[in-house]
């Protein structure tokens, strides 16, 4: 390779001239070599032609004044074709002409330049107008890229979620079940609590990667439930049972300043996996926080306020370090502790305020520190009913089925097998003895349409057809519209509900359920039904 060869510059841009004049061109050309590459057109219609063509155009120089095609004309097919309409254009005028500069750039036109130009404002105008159209390539290509990952990112959550959601809710129920069999020893209802367990804390690692941006956006829905408090505290403080016992830290319970037991019930509405990451989180740090041999200490209150509320307090002899203090509530804020994420504190404090609380603290090297949820109590301490059932279920107080529970049929469709014998264990349990199963819409509709089904339990996300489209089905027929139709989805978004509800959807549950959530929804749908028609 020669030196003249490695010294020279690439031309990495092609200029194209539009002008019907020769001396104008080879004045312009003359000017542009050899840093740029020029392409040559003497009329409107052939500068159309070279541009829609050529694929590194970098800017064209366009002559107002032309017969046939005037360059007002070339300036608007190009920015009205796609392929065209991201060249950078701009005007070359001779000083005496009258021009609208106003309806050039309207047009598109990038910027206006009087001839005679000088060679230097030539250049460095084109260079401008070159780095500019870079700059922007570069970001459109980087938001494609960027949309592309969002994408892809709620693809597989979804995917994740609806896959990893249906067996970790039959793990969860199948040993809820198992441990109410008196047949079981105390360890083996021990080691069958520990499996749910575990299997809620997988459950809320699943939900927590994208819900945590949900709550952050203001777009988290929540859909509340009874949840027992003292049943979570319990689950932190099994969870946690290694790092307790390697810290000699006691782990206790007062309820409304009383001593608690894991057999005491104190019910909220609200999200189990949201409450157990919530009290995960801060009674984590209390322990990591305490001394050896120190104390964590849970409270949990009520109060007759006006809105009333209640309270869940975490203490330990531990002092927050005041260079952290002002920042603790701030996503990844931590210092001095190895392996902290620093995600703890903040996503509970995005939690209570999901939940319509807050979060605060107090920290004293006399006191020790105390984190203090605050949340809103909308009822009573034990509702009965979860929010779900409230607005999607118009409940008929007092009525009830009139035909027996044993004698009813009940259609289950979902395409894991052992989802449908979950859910049909779970109603066995509660008086019913028929059960047909379908694996897919198809198979459903198949069965529907050669017997007679009292209610229809059905997954959203199915093979073939869908959940909604199975409903849709129903509700196209004049005998089937009339079952109950349960929806049951592990992933349900706004706009999906939206458009669900308007072809019909009244009632569903999300996974995971427990097995009281089936219980009462289906008494509920059935009793509105029995109500309906009295």
């Amino acid at each position: 390779m020669s030196r003249k060869s490695v010294m020279e510059k690439p031309k990495t841009h092609t200029i194209l001239i539009v002008d019907d004049l020769p001396e104008n061109i080879k004045m312009l050309t003359q000017q542009l070599l050899p840093e740029y590459t020029v392409q040559v057109a003497t009329t409107g219609k052939k500068a159309l032609e070279i541009a829609r063509s050529s694929s590194n155009l970098g800017v064209i120089l366009l002559d107002v004044m032309m017969p046939e095609m005037d360059g007002y004309e070339v300036c608007r097919q190009l920015k009205e074709d796609s392929a065209t309409q991201k060249i950078p254009v701009i005007f070359i005028t001779a000083s005496n002409e009258e021009i609208d500069e106003l309806a050039g750039l309207e047009l598109g036109a990038a910027d206006y330049l009087s001839k005679p130009v000088s060679g230097a404002i030539l250049r460095a105008r084109i260079k401008t107008q070159i780095s500019l159209s870079s700059a922007m390539a570069a970001m459109t290509e980087e938001n494609s890229v960027f949309s592309e990952n969002i994408r892809l990112r709620e693809d597989v959550e979804r995917i994740s979620k609806h896959d990893l959601k249906g067996p970790l809710t039959a793990i969860i129920n199948i040993s809820n079940m198992l441990v109410n069999d008196k047949s079981l020893t105390s360890n083996h209802i021990e080691l069958m609590e520990l499996l749910s367990q575990s299997a809620l804390r997988m459950l809320e690692m699943v939900n927590r990667s994208s819900d945590l941006y949900k709550m952050e956006q203001g777009t988290y829905r929540l859909n509340l439930v009874p949840v027992n408090l003292v049943k979570i505290v319990f689950q932190v403080f099994q969870e946690l049972r290694v790092t307790v016992e390697r810290k000699s830290v006691h782990c206790s319970l007062l309820i409304n300043q009383k001593p608690g037991s894991s057999q005491e019930i104190f019910e909220v509405p609200g999200e189990d996996f949201m409450f157990f990451s919530m009290l995960s989180n801060l009674v984590k740090n209390a322990v990591e926080a305490s001394p050896t041999g120190g104390e964590v200490l849970v409270l949990l209150d009520q109060f007759s306020n006006d809105p009333p509320n209640f309270t869940i307090s975490v203490k330990n002899r531990g002092v927050v370090p005041a260079q952290i203090r002002g920042r603790l509530f701030e996503r990844y804020a931590t210092y001095g502790k190895e392996g902290g994420t620093g995600l703890g504190v903040y996503s509970a404090s995005l939690m209570a305020k999901t939940m319509g609380g807050n979060l605060s603290f107090v920290t004293s090297e006399s006191d020790g520190t105390t984190f203090l949820v605050n949340l809103p109590l909308p009822d009573k301490l034990h509702p009965r009913v979860s929010a779900n059932e409230e607005m999607f279920t118009e409940r008929m107080p007092g009525s009830s089925e009139r035909k027996p529970r044993a004698e009813m049929k009940i259609l289950v469709v979902d395409d894991y097998p052992f989802m449908r014998r979950v859910i049909i264990d779970i109603l066995r349990q509660d008086g019913f003895a028929t059960f047909l199963e379908a694996g897919d819409g198809n198979s459903a509709i198949s069965l529907l349409e050669k017997n007679p089904v009292d209610l229809v339990l059905s997954d959203w996300y199915m093979p073939g057809k869908s959940g909604l489209e199975l409903m849709e089905y129903m509700q196209s027929d004049a005998q089937l519209k009339k079952i109950p139709f349960i929806m049951i989805t592990a992933n349900l978004s706004l706009p999906e509900f939206e458009k669900a509800a308007e072809k019909g959807l009244r009632n569903y549950v999300t996974k995971p359920f427990s097995s009281d959530i089936i219980r009462k929804k289906v008494k509920a749908v059935l009793s509105k039904l029995q109500g309906d028609l009295e």
